[in-house]
Parts: structure tokens; sequence; C-alpha cells
């Protein structure tokens, strides 16, 4: 025996009637079949809100003609399939439903109430209705079925709306049915009966549940719920667009997916048929070919600890505090049968160690009531100053790992939480059940989406999105650009999906919370009509509340390195190659830090030193564990490197110089890089690694250009009177080359201060051989001493520089740092 439970979208309209009869014949040829149908889809909403039309006292004839016309077009389009002998029978079904119902409503208008009773009955004609359709088809097919009434076997007790099935009295309802009854039933879902037969509602999720109640009582072999998804998924899809069904999951995993808001399936739908081992599979009635969910008692555990994600929204939290609840026995009991008075149903509870506050949630509907309530039940305590005003926080939602799994595995949790502090999203209460199989954090409401897709990615490893806003968008942006569109496909493969959100230069701006198409990104940039400010970017993070958002800085600006905080604050991490923000004021240098730290915000900046050499991220590793770093020396200028280089061959300082400009080598007035201001920032930035409290003052700083040539005034000025400095740097060259010397320019980090300038060295010297764009630098510590860690490598131009900014992206989404 099976059971075919059909959902509303599957008998939604004629062809997914023809659809169904089709899956129940395939069934049939293998086994008996008991077919469950729902309402068409939207009838049941329809004739709810038709009854308080009625009870308002208002016309219901436009929805008592949609319940017709939407069966009778129905029936229309599935005649071609039906006997000439079947078509007026069905017409006439159909007919007598449409007077029924009408006859229902009129009731109500009359007397402007609508009990539960008449409301149950009324809210099953939709069953009915297709139940009517779908025997014709069978019959036309030959198949035969013999139709169940549901208000003589499932016989139910209590509210008219929420029935309670007699489990047993079913049962013996069922047993001939059970014991080689017919071999294709049909019968309508959503509603029982009471012992008189008269109708009675099973609530939401009553279609489900009455197939998973028929199945119970004719002990079948499978239970199917076919739905319009293709089974259950890993989190909502609407939500989290990598979800993905689940091959097959427990009963337990099951409820606490349908507990928390999974609503393919009812936990009472569960019940039934976990008590009688039979299992579940939730199907596709739209694809058919797929395999759908198998619900089982021993689903096999998954590689990944977490099965699923469920997410409840509308919840409001309730506390109840004070002095006078700590040691007292019943006050938890006092708590929940005010809640049991009062109706409220309980969805989470949290109680701390100190016995002094008791934390639970409720539907944010019944907050309201839920704090009524406890007033009343302690109001003694509460004018005797015991307890404190009851308090309550609406606005917020549940969301809910599941799995089997966890219970084997270390660390779920640690991973849950650190998921969501990812994406700054602050936890109200936690929850988890003595069964390990889920762990529950309640949240705002507004976080919910962001937090549950940011969460499954960290679960099940699905890929992620990492929003990017990059401002500066010349030499090392533009490169920038280039390269994460390069890499984009390999990086999707890996499960990251860099979307570049925002681009701006000083002029203009492209903002796209989807991504803006890298292709073309530049003239479209320049017909933007809207401006760049850095209020722009913070008002897009606050307003969106992307899961990993990236403030990615390419340009030289000031005013852009002292709006960071105020990025962070905002929820944004912060990448940088702009050095001015590090090399800032010290009073800045320490905000950036302490305002990364109190809202959980990355700041990276291994470009600030050597492009894309590690030499920040080398130090930093030195200090963690440990070592102590005596001096740190070396050329840490690529542009600068590059010019002594031509100029030992000869160039003239003035061409050697508009050709590191034409390659990209230098700053944006290059000026930053022959004066040493911008060796100075780099040898200042890693002495405050270093922990020492420095301004850029307070550098010992050298130009390399010759101290008779007057550097000021406008950048075409300076760079038409350049070649007068030519013949004076020359000399110097020429001077230094017949020592057997050539100049570098060299910073350094020492018990002597911290220095920046030109020095002559040796031709034998480590430091004579680094140029042509090359950085070198050397540390000398405690445990690399006598003999010093070296770093060398290119350290100029975008490409390098561009790579580096990429590197720090990376590394901030695949790990926490300190």
């Amino acid at each position: 025996m099976r059971v075919m439970k059909f959902g509303g979208t599957s008998v939604g309209d004629a062809e997914r009637m023809r659809g169904v009869v089709a899956l129940v014949e395939e069934a049939r040829k293998a086994e008996r079949v008991m077919v469950v149908a729902s309402a068409v889809s939207g009838i049941t909403n329809l004739l709810v809100e038709a009854a308080k039309v009625a009870q308002e006292g208002e016309s219901v004839q436009e929805a008592c003609a949609r319940f017709d016309d939407t069966h009778s077009a129905i029936a229309k389009v599935l005649s071609v399939d039906l006997k000439p002998a079947q078509t007026r029978p069905l017409a006439e079904g159909l007919v007598a439903l449409g007077v029924e119902l009408r006859g229902l409503l009129q009731g109500v208008g009359l007397l402007r109430e609508c009990s539960p009773s008449v409301l149950a009955h009324l809210s099953g004609l939709g069953e009915r209705a297709s139940c009517l359709l779908l025997a014709a088809m069978l019959e036309a097919r030959g198949l035969e079925p013999v139709s169940v009434d549901p208000r003589q076997a499932l016989v139910c007790s209590g509210d008219p709306l929420q029935a309670t099935p007699r489990v047993e009295e079913i049962r013996a309802r069922f047993a001939t049915l059970r014991e080689g009854g017919p071999g294709l039933m049909l019968m309508p879902g959503f509603f029982g009966g009471d012992a008189r037969g008269k109708t009675m509602s099973l609530g939401r999720g009553g279609s489900d549940y009455s197939a998973a109640l028929a199945a119970a009582a004719l002990d079948a072999r499978l239970l199917e719920i076919w739905t319009d998804v293709d089974g259950i998924f890993s989190a909502d899809p609407r939500l989290v667009p990598e979800a993905f069904a689940l091959e097959e999951v427990s009963f337990e995993e099951a409820m606490e997916l349908a507990y928390f808001g999974a609503k393919v399936l009812h936990p009472k739908t569960i019940a039934p048929a976990r008590e009688r081992g039979i299992p579940v599979r939730v199907c596709n009635s739209f694809r058919p070919e797929h395999p759908g969910t198998r619900v089982t008692a021993t689903a096999p555990l998954s590689r990944h600890p977490v099965r699923g994600l469920s997410f409840l929204p509308d919840i409001a939290l309730i506390n109840i505090a004070g002095a006078g609840l700590k040691g007292v026995p019943g006050t938890a009991a006092r708590v929940f049968e005010a809640m049991a008075r009062a109706s409220i149903s309980v969805v989470l509870i949290t109680q701390g160690s100190s016995e002094s506050s008791i934390s639970f949630c409720v539907g944010e509907a019944e907050a309201t009531r839920a704090v009524l309530a406890l007033e009343d039940a302690f109001e003694v305590e509460r004018e005797a100053g015991k307890v404190d005003p009851i308090e309550h926080q609406p606005g917020l939602a549940v969301l809910s790992i599941v799995g089997d799994g966890m219970r084997h595995r270390v660390g779920v949790a640690g991973t849950f939480f650190s998921a969501l502090a990812d994406v700054d999203c602050s936890i109200a209460a936690i929850a988890q059940g003595s069964s390990e199989r889920s762990i529950s954090a309640v949240i705002s409401r507004e976080d919910g989406p962001r937090a549950m897709a940011h969460v499954h990615r960290k679960a099940f490893g699905t890929t992620e999105v990492v929003e990017l806003l990059v401002a500066g968008v010349g030499t090392v942006g533009g490169e920038l650009l280039r390269q994460i569109h390069q890499q984009a496909p390999k990086l999707r493969a890996h499960g990251l999906d860099l979307r570049v959100c925002a681009i701006a230069n000083s002029r203009h701006s492209l903002v796209a919370p989807e991504g803006v198409a890298l292709d073309g990104w530049k003239a479209r940039l320049e017909a933007s009509e809207s401006g760049f400010t850095l209020d722009t970017f913070r008002a897009w993070a606050k307003a969106r509340r992307p899961g990993r958002p990236i403030f990615v800085d390419c340009t030289s600006s000031e005013d852009v390195a002292l709006g960071y905080p105020a990025l962070m604050a905002s929820g944004l991490h912060v990448v940088t190659a702009n050095k001015k923000a590090n090399a800032g004021r010290q009073e800045h240098w320490k905000a950036l830090r302490e305002t990364a730290v109190r809202h959980q915000r990355k700041f990276l900046y291994e470009t600030n030193v050597g492009a894309g050499l590690p030499v920040i991220d080398t130090l930093k590793n030195m200090l963690r564990t440990g070592d102590t770093v005596h001096r740190v020396e070396g050329i840490l200028s690529g542009s600068l490197s590059f010019i002594l280089g031509l100029t030992e061959a000869g160039v003239p300082l003035s061409k050697a110089v508009g050709t590191a400009m034409e390659k990209g080598f230098t700053e944006p007035d290059p000026r930053d890089d022959l004066e040493g201001t911008d060796v100075a920032r780099k040898v200042l930035i890693l002495a405050r690694e270093l922990g020492r409290s420095l301004e850029l003052e307070d550098v010992a700083l050298a130009s390399l250009l010759p101290e008779e040539f007057d550097a000021k005034g406008p950048l075409p000025e300076f760079l038409a009177r350049l070649p007068q400095a030519d013949e004076l740097f020359q000399r110097r060259v020429d001077a230094h080359r017949k020592e057997g010397k050539v100049l570098r320019y060299v910073g350094s980090v020492g018990p002597e201060g911290v220095r920046v300038g030109l020095v002559p060295v040796p031709l034998e010297h480590p430091l004579a051989a680094v140029k042509g764009g090359e950085n070198a630098l050397s540390f000398l510590s405690e445990r690399y001493s006598p003999t010093p860690l070296v770093i060398r490598g290119y350290g100029a131009g975008a490409a390098v520089t561009a790579a580096g900014v990429l590197a720090d992206v990376l590394r901030l989404v695949e790990g926490p740092l300190p």
C-alpha cells in the first residue's frame, strides 16, 4: 500500500491533474494506492476570506463565482478525457458544492457570525471539489477509485479548527480498507469528522496530516507528499539561492526543521509515520523524475554535521526577571502555566544559571497577551518589587541549524556563532535541545536572510558571495578589476563569488547590488551621473546589510583614509592599498584598530609596504609567535629601485622618472617617492607594527633629489624643471661609482630611530643588486640572528600591487584574523 498526497499546486489546473492521474496510474501497477488531495491552489484562502466577508454582511457573489468558475474551467478542459456518461455527473457534483457554499455563506451573513464548526465545513469544500475532478479522470482511465469520506474515517475531537485525531478509532475505521480493501482509494485531505460525522478541520498542514493518519491506519509501505519543490531543502531557497534538496533525513531532523519554519512538511505530519515506521517521500509533481527527499528512521549521517537550516520569523522574546525568582521552586511552572491559560504557544525557552531570569519566545502577534498574562500571574511579586517589569522584544526571528551529525562533531556551535559574527548579526538568545540535534539563535528579523545565507555557506561549503565596493579605479584599481574579472571563473569553481557591487572614482560612481558587469565598466562609470562620497557607500551598507561587504581603497586620498572608522561602523571590512591611514596621525591609527575590534570588522593593508610582498604578514607572524625584532632595514620603494637602476646605467634622472611614471610605478605625484615621503610612510607603518608610538615627522628623512633643486610648485611645473636636477644627481652617481659604490634609497627601523635616505653601498653589499623595481627587506631578530630573515621581490607596478590587494580580500574571506 502506498499513500500519495497531492498539494494545491499539484492539482492547480487541468494539466496538473492529468499529471497526477499519470503518477497514480503508474503507482497502481505495482501496489494498492490511496490518493489524498488538497484543494486547488488558492481555493481554501478564497473560502476563508469569503466567510469573513459574509460575517461582515457584505456580498460574497464574487467569491462564489470564482469558486464555481475555477472548477468548471478545469472540468471543461478535462472533458475531452472523460467518457460522455461522466461529464454530467461531474458538472452536477460541482454545482451541488457551489449551492452548498452559498447556503453556508448565506447563513453566516444572516447571523453575522461564523462558528468554528461552520468554518471547518466551509473550508473543506475545495478538497471535495478537487476530488470530484480527480475521481472522474481516474474513472476515465479505468482505475475505478473508491471514495473515502474523511468525516467518517478520520475520527477527531476537540477544537473544530484544530481537531485532535483519535488514532485508535481511526485505525478501527480503516480496518476493512487495510485488510484486503480496494486497489485504489481517493480521499479529500485537510479535514476529518467527529463521532457524528460533523466536519472538523485538522488545521495548518491538514492535508499532509490526514494523509499521514491514513498511511498509519493502513500500515502503508510508503507515504508520498507530492508538492511543487524537489523535496526538503537544506534551507529556504527563497532566502538562500545555494540551498539544495536533501536526499534523506531522519524523522527527528525533519521534525526539527519543520518546527522552526521549513514549510514543506508540518511537524504533526511526521508523527504518525514515525510512530508506525513508515518512510515518507517528499517529491515534486512538476519534476516526477527527481528522487525527492526520503524521511526515514535510519537516515545515514551526512558528511556535513548540519543537515539543514530553518528560519522562523515574526517572533518576540519575553523576559521575566527579578531577584525574587532565584531559588524559588515552581517559578518556571507558573510562567508556562500562564502561557497555557492564555492559549499561547511557546516557541523557545532559555534560562541563565543565575535563575534570576527566564526568557522565552512566542509569536509576535501574541507578545502583548503574553506580557499581560505574566503580569497577572506575578502581580503580588511585582508589587513587592521581587519581579522586574516584564520585558518583550519584538521584531525577532529564530534561526536554527539541525542535524543528527551534530551530536558526533565538535565545534559546530562555534562555527554557527562565528558565522553570525561574520555578518555582524547580534544574538538575543540561544537554545539547544538535550538531543544536541539542533541549535537555535534568536536574532533580528531583518538580519535573518543574510545571516541564514552566510551560515548555510559556512555549514555546507557552498558558493559564498562577497560584495566589494572599490574606490579608486586608476592604475591599481583598474588592474584589480581586471584581475577579479579574470579570476572569477576559477574562484567560483572553488565556492567564492567576488561580486563588485560598487565602483567609484573622484567624479563618478556605479552602484549595483547584484554586481557591476566588469565588461566595459569604464565607459559606464564615466557616463554615470552619480558622484562619489563615502556616505554613498555607508548608506548602501546600512540599507542593504550585505553578508560579507568589503570596502577596497585603491586611492591615495587622505580624506578617504580618514573615513575608515565610519565605514567599519557601517558594517564594512576594509582592505586598502592607501598608506595614508596607517601613516596618518597616531590618534587615527589607534582609533582604526579600536573601531575594527568594537565592530568586529577586519582591516587589511599588506600592500602598504612592499606592494605584493608579504612584509606586514611576516612581521605580524614573528611578533605573534614571540620573536623580538631588533632592526628592519631595506629598500622599500620599487619605484626608486627602478629609477636608481636606470640612473646607474647612465639614464638621466628626469627621463628615469618619466619612464617610471609611464609604467605606473610611482605615486600619482612622483615627489612622494623622490622626496622619500612614500618610504617614510612605509617605515613609519613598520615602526608602529613594532609597537613604537611615532608620527611621520619623527622619521629622519633625506630626499633623493639634490638639496639645490627646487621641488615645489604644481606637478606640471615640477616635471618641467626636473631636467635641471639631472647633472647634479649624475655627479653624485659618478662620484660613488669611482669608489666602487652605488646609491640605494634605504629605510630602517632600529635602536637609533627611524630613518629614510640615500645610502652609498659597496658593489658586494646585498642591497647593491636590488634594482629594476625590486624591494628587499631584512628582519634582524632574536630568532633570525646573526643571519636576518630577508624578503625580496618585485615591489612596484600595478599588477603586483593589485594582486596584493586581491590576496588581502581572499585572506579576509578565508578565515578570522586577530
